[in-house]
C-alpha cells in the first residue's frame, strides 16, 4: 500500500457532494468559508472564480474542476457583474440536494466538499495553492469520473448519495494526481514527494512498516540509493530529515490509535508503533503532539 493511501486511511477521508444546481443567465452564487475543501465541477457553461480579498478573476470552461483546499470564501458567477445569491452553505439543502434555479438552465454546478480528521496533523492539503483549477482539457484520467458523477447526481434512484460519496473520494485523489503532473514533482513539496520513483517507495516503507527499526541507511538502502545522495533528496522534496519524518508518522498513528483503543496500554501502543521503551515513546510523543499520550487520550 502506498503513503498517500496509508494517510488517507489514518487520517480519515470523508467526501460529501452537497447540491447540483442548475442556473439560469445571468448567474452568480457567493459561498461562505467551510472548515474543510470544497470542490465544484462546472458540467455545463462558462463563468469565473474569485477568492475573497483577490481581485483577479479565473476563467472557467465547461467541464472545469475547482479545488479550494482551505475552503476559503469565494464567488461562481457567470459574468462579472451577474447578481449573486450571497452566503451560501454548501449543507444547507443536505446532501445530494437537486437544486433549479431556473426552467432554463445555462450552467450546471456540481458542489461538495473533502474533509480530512485532523488535517494538522499532516501537511496534506496545506502544501496546496488557496484554489486548484484543472481546466477539462488536461482532466486526463479522472474525466471518466466526472461523467459518471454527472449522470449519478442528475438520477433519482437508491443508493445516489452511497455512489456520490465513493466517486467524490476517487475525484479527491485523482485531483491531488494530476495537480502534480501539471505542476512538476519538484514544485509540489510532500505531494510530489510521493510520485518520485525513490522518495516515494521510501515514503511507503515508513507508512506501511512504522515499527520496523528504520536508520537513514536502512531506508537508503531499501531503494538503492547511497545514504548521502537519500537523505539530501528526501530533505528537499519533503522539507524535513527522514528520521524527523518518521517520527512524526509514529506519533500521527500513535495518537490515532490512543483514541480508537481506550483500553490498550501506552507500552502495547508504543510497540506498534516502533519504540520498545515506553519512555521513550512518551518523550517523542509529547515533543511531537504537545501532550503526553495519556493526556492526549483524557
Amino acid at each position: 500500500m502506498d503513503a498517500l493511501t496509508h494517510i488517507l486511511d489514518t487520517l480519515r477521508l470523508s467526501s460529501s457532494v452537497y447540491c447540483r444546481s442548475e442556473l439560469g443567465s445571468p448567474w452568480g452564487l457567493h459561498f461562505a468559508p467551510r472548515p474543510c475543501a470544497v470542490f465544484h465541477v462546472l458540467h455545463r457553461g462558462n463563468g469565473y472564480v474569485q477568492l475573497a480579498g483577490d481581485d483577479e478573476l479565473l476563467p472557467l470552461g465547461e467541464g472545469d474542476v475547482l479545488l479550494l483546499p482551505g475552503g476559503d470564501e469565494h464567488i461562481l458567477c457567470e459574468t462579472p457583474n451577474a447578481p449573486l445569491f450571497r452566503n451560501l452553505e454548501l449543507d444547507q439543502w443536505g446532501t445530494c440536494a437537486l437544486m433549479r434555479w431556473s426552467d432554463q438552465p445555462t450552467a450546471i454546478v456540481l458542489c461538495g466538499t473533502f474533509a480530512i480528521e485532523r488535517r494538522d496533523l499532516l501537511p496534506l492539503l496545506q502544501q496546496m495553492p488557496r484554489i486548484v483549477h484543472i481546466p477539462h482539457r488536461e482532466a486526463g484520467a479522472f474525466t471518466s469520473v466526472l461523467v459518471l458523477m454527472a449522470a449519478e447526481a442528475e438520477a433519482a434512484r437508491p443508493g445516489k448519495e452511497a455512489v456520490l460519496r465513493r466517486l467524490a473520494d476517487i475525484l479527491f485523489i485523482q485531483i491531488i494526481q494530476r495537480w502534480v503532473e501539471l505542476q512538476g514533482v519538484e514544485r509540489c513539496g510532500w505531494l510530489g514527494a510521493l510520485h518520485d520513483p525513490l522518495i516515494g517507495k521510501a515514503l511507503g516503507l515508513i507508512h506501511s512498516q512504522p515499527q520496523q527499526p528504520w536508520t537513514v541507511a536502512a531506508l537508503a538502502r531499501a531503494v538503492a540509493c547511497s545514504r548521502s545522495a537519500f537523505a539530501a533528496r528526501f530533505a528537499a522534496l519533503t522539507g524535513e530529515g527522514p528520521i524527523a519524518y518518521l517520527t512524526r508518522w509514529r506519533m500521527q498513528l500513535a495518537a490515532r490509535l490512543l483514541a480508537d483503543h481506550p483500553h490498550a496500554r501506552v507500552s502495547e501502543i508504543a510497540e506498534q508503533v516502533g519504540y520498545h521503551s515506553e519512555a521513550a515513546f512518551s518523550k517523542a510523543f509529547k515533543r511531537v503532539m504537545g501532550v503526553a499520550p495519556r493526556k492526549y487520550r483524557q
